[in-house]
């Protein structure tokens, strides 16, 4: 389908039949140009600047809502957190207002599948995740799979794994996602470090990609490849939301943070 490794670049309501090169990694993301407008991202960004519940978590200082990820071996707190926050959120966006609920709509075009969130339970997993990147920091070389990291979800069970990232407010300088041309595997945790990521050994003399987004744009990516965020810059947070989905066997996204 391409010549060179680089993005898709899709209108927010194009649909995309190339799943299984977006899986591979032959393409190594898909872009939807413009999916919020640059008013609706300033709205969203001054509402949670605005929330009282900020967090920290594995890799980042400032964040808001429930990661998976900090609660790997304690899924009654992850359920429990959830369920406060996502209450907590929903004073500050009704649901046809959440942005996280939007991106699922426009996920169920793009890929031609109805969206869910993911449940185990009856308890509903996060909607997704608001990040907050300052002046001087990155996010290290890392990968993220449910199905190695998170045994004992449900979530784990998936075989294939996305995420979706919505850009609210990019750095001044910086701040590019960064991916590499590289799939996790067993044998690479000789490189992780402590707390979070992997040495930047892991990556040594593989071919890599910069995203800028712009405010407004989705990235989807497979996040089994190794990927970064560049040091920021300027005086400006680089504000985003994100979120795994996931296709099930019924044909569907379910969708988790």
């Amino acid at each position: 389908m391409v010549n060179q490794w680089a993005p898709i670049y899709l209108k927010k309501n194009q649909k995309f039949e190339f799943i299984d090169e977006l899986a591979s990694g032959s393409i190594p993301a898909l872009i939807l140009k413009k999916a919020f407008s640059m008013k609706t991202c300033k709205k969203i960004t001054e509402k949670i600047l605005d929330f009282n519940y900020i967090t920290n978590g594995p890799g980042i200082k400032k964040k808001i809502g429930v990661s998976l990820n900090s609660f790997i071996n304690q899924k009654g707190i992850y359920f429990e957190k959830t369920r406060f926050i996502e209450k907590t959120l929903e004073q500050y966006f009704p649901y046809n207002e959440d942005p996280r609920i939007t991106m699922q709509n426009l996920l169920s075009i793009v890929f031609s599948m109805e969206t869910e969130i993911a449940k185990e339970n009856n308890s509903n997993y996060s909607k997704g995740v608001f990040r907050f990147h300052g002046t001087d920091e990155s996010f290290k070389i890392h990968r993220d799979s449910a199905h190695y990291e998170a045994i004992g979800y449900h979530v784990s069970k998936f075989p294939l794994q996305f995420s979706a990232v919505l850009h609210l407010q990019p750095a001044e300088y910086g701040g590019e996602l960064v991916i590499y041309k590289k799939i996790w595997k067993h044998s690479d945790e000789k490189y992780r470090t402590p707390y979070f990521g992997y040495s930047e050994k892991v990556v040594h003399d593989i071919e890599s990609i910069k995203i800028k987004p712009e405010a407004g744009d989705i990235v989807i990516i497979n996040p089994i490849h190794y990927h970064a965020i560049s040091k920021i810059k300027g005086k400006h947070d680089r504000i985003s939301i994100g979120f795994f989905f996931a296709p099930t066997d019924e044909q569907r996204l379910a969708c988790w943070a």
